[in-house]
């Protein structure tokens, strides 16, 4: 075995067992889990969406939602889902660049049937905080609405990456932050789709304000 295959290998178990680590020592609050709750009291599916520097928490808590996730088919993608798995949370391969359309009717299936779906509108590659059209998309195929989400913690890393991806640090307070569900009408179209992708856009970043001022530190 190369090395390379080796440590793509290790890699998924070994971050899959860090991440379970520090959660555990994680004090974890929720903002707005009454739109959560309501949902689940419909029996509704629900298309979960965040940003991508806040993935792997936002999944980690989420692994009991019945969560299939929609992640990119670039290498660093399969080392996510093989994480995912491990959670017990489904993947689905493509993004905007890659495989989109499959995907999103893959996902608008899945949701359809009743399961979650999650997808991150400004991956793989950004821009930052951007939302992509397949979020919409999805949820529009399969009549379920979007429920924005963030999460943020009292002490962090923040990685020097295209979307300044963020990891908490031990014993770290976390807030879970869930906006109001969003609807997709199933005629939307053209200017009005491109309106509710804004719309959307700013209910992300609305909650990703809230929860990064939760514990006064940005």
């Amino acid at each position: 075995m190369s090395l390379q295959r080796m440590i793509d290998f290790l890699l998924p178990p070994a971050a899959s067992l860090l991440i379970k680590l520090v959660a555990l020592t994680l004090k974890l609050e929720m903002v707005g889990r009454e739109h959560l709750d309501q949902l689940r009291g419909q029996k509704q599916s629900v298309l979960f969406a965040f940003w991508h520097n806040r993935l792997l928490y936002v999944c980690y808590f989420l692994r009991r939602e019945n969560l299939t996730m929609m992640i990119s088919q670039s290498r660093d993608g399969e080392l996510i889902a093989r994480v995912a798995r491990h959670f017990g949370i489904g993947s689905l391969r493509g993004s905007s660049s890659r495989g989109g359309l499959r995907a999103v009717a893959e996902l608008a299936g899945i949701m359809a049937e009743g399961a979650n779906g999650g997808i991150t509108p400004d991956g793989p590659r950004g821009p930052k905080y951007e939302v992509q059209i397949g979020a919409l998309l999805a949820a529009k195929k399969a009549r379920v609405p979007i429920l924005p989400v963030s999460i943020s913690f009292s002490r962090k890393k923040i990685f020097n990456s295209w979307d300044r991806f963020r990891f908490p640090l031990p014993f770290a307070r976390a807030v879970l932050v869930f906006g109001e569900p969003f609807a997709v009408p199933e005629r939307a179209r053209g200017e009005t789709l491109e309106r509710l992708r804004g719309e959307l856009e700013g209910r992300l970043k609305q909650v990703t304000e809230q929860s990064d001022r939760y514990f006064g530190v940005l």
